[in-house]
């Protein structure tokens, strides 16, 4: 049976703008399902989010009968999904003359198959269940912007960007909206490796006030654009860089 209460999964919800969102869908009254890698971190959530309304599940999301399982426990256990979150994504820097086959696929299964997978396995209940949901895919302003040693997360943020117009293309007819956003800097744990080498304060630079977006600013305008209020947005992708494009 469905509830009246609405219903987001976030993949990748235990650290970074995954975590943020599922903070900030709980606060907006949302029932959540997320997954993670790691138990540890994922049980952290758990112990700060304090709700009941958060079950957690780990999980790969380049395994595609794992992101079909994610979402059939999630209807299992709350009788709907209305809104799905690809965000898990991994990044390493690697020269591009160096990098093998193995390190570029790694990121490329991650990133752009994990997306595929999700919309489709969330696009499919949606549609059994005739909800008119919103997909969300995390992109990235490296899908438009070049920075060296990360040619294979330059690839995947740019197929997940053609990926969000193309679905939303597809899915039009059932009431479902693909859009994507493309954050700027942001203070997460993949951007730590900038505050060891001493680059943290430079790359802040490329935002218009000089300084990283907070996960729970990126977090509010991705959950506004899930929302009802943002009905009119889709089939694009958004960027949340403090003006980082326009810069370059």
């Amino acid at each position: 049976m469905q509830t009246e209460q609405k219903v987001a999964v976030v993949t990748g919800g235990a650290t970074g703008i995954g975590k943020g969102c599922v903070l900030k869908f709980l606060a907006e009254g949302y029932q959540v399902m997320t997954t993670g890698r790691r138990l540890d971190k994922l049980q952290e959530l758990v112990d700060e989010a304090k709700s009941a309304d958060l079950s957690i599940l780990r999980g790969d999301v380049s395994d595609q009968k794992q992101m079909i399982d994610l979402i059939d426990r999630t209807v299992a256990q709350w009788g709907r999904i209305d809104v799905m979150v690809n965000n898990a994504g991994i990044c390493t820097s690697i020269p591009f003359i160096d990098m093998t086959a193995g390190e570029y696929d790694q990121v490329i299964r991650v990133n752009q198959y994990g997306c595929f997978f999700g919309m489709q396995a969330a696009a499919r209940k949606m549609i059994e269940l005739g909800i008119k949901g919103v997909i969300m895919n995390v992109s990235s302003v490296f899908y438009e912007v070049a920075s060296p040693k990360i040619i294979h997360y330059h690839a995947s943020k740019g197929a997940i960007s053609m990926m969000s117009k193309s679905a939303a293309l597809e899915l039009a007819p059932y009431g479902i909206r693909v859009l994507a956003v493309a954050p700027g800097v942001i203070d997460t744990p993949m951007l730590d490796i900038d505050k060891e080498r001493g680059t943290w304060d430079e790359i802040q630079t490329k935002h218009m006030r000089n300084k990283a977006l907070s996960t729970a600013e990126v977090a509010e305008v991705m959950v506004f654009l899930c929302s009802e209020k943002a009905n009119g947005v889709n089939g694009c992708v958004i960027p949340i860089d403090d003006g980082l494009l326009s810069k370059y």
